[in-house]
């Protein structure tokens, strides 16, 4: 395949982590919502399922990025060399690739320990109350204190990754490459 997947891949993951965490910040800010804005939200319980899932399918769809990340940055280095023509010095492209990997791995663990933690208290059978209301999803609140530094941790990576693409045209074919191939 002559374009690369990884930022076709990477949309999904981005779109429901981000949403699940929002959803259990909203959750955990509950009672400091305005009762006008509070009103339009689903109920707690609608909140932390929903979130919950969105998480799930965060984790399970991150694993297509990260497997399509890790060929893309293998072929560039393949293609390009990891150094600079001095034969010392890792280029800067590679130094960020490599950067932005690390620095989503780290945010895709932390998620996926958040989650576990979540799944564990769950399948234990012991369900938080707010009001009087059984919250079988409700995520404690250092679990969403991880959510919220995973969010802030996955955004560095992917200003990384999308400097990577726009900064350093990785991802990008040539013009000419295109041609070259079209008379082929």
């Amino acid at each position: 395949m002559s374009k690369p997947l990884h930022p076709a891949t990477v949309h999904f993951p981005i779109a429901f982590l981000f949403l699940g965490f929002g959803l259990d910040i909203i959750y955990q800010a509950g009672d400091r919502i305005p009762a006008n804005v509070s009103q339009h939200l689903p109920n707690a319980a609608d909140l932390t399922r929903a979130s919950y899932y969105l998480i799930l399918l965060g984790l399970i769809s991150a694993v297509p990025a990260v497997i399509t990340g890790l060929q893309q940055n293998i072929l560039m280095i393949v293609k390009q060399g990891m150094y600079e023509t001095d034969g010392k010095t890792i280029k800067t492209k590679v130094k960020a690739a490599i950067s932005h990997a690390v620095v989503i791995d780290i945010s895709l663990a932390l998620t996926a320990y958040a989650w576990y933690a979540r799944r564990t208290q769950l399948l234990a059978g012991v369900i938080p109350t707010k009001l009087n209301i059984a919250l079988p999803y409700a995520p404690e609140a250092w679990v969403v204190g991880a959510e919220v530094a995973a969010l802030a941790i996955m955004s560095f990576g992917a200003n990384i990754g999308g400097s990577l693409t726009y900064n350093y045209g990785v991802g990008f074919s040539s013009l000419s490459a295109a041609v070259n191939k079209k008379k082929q």
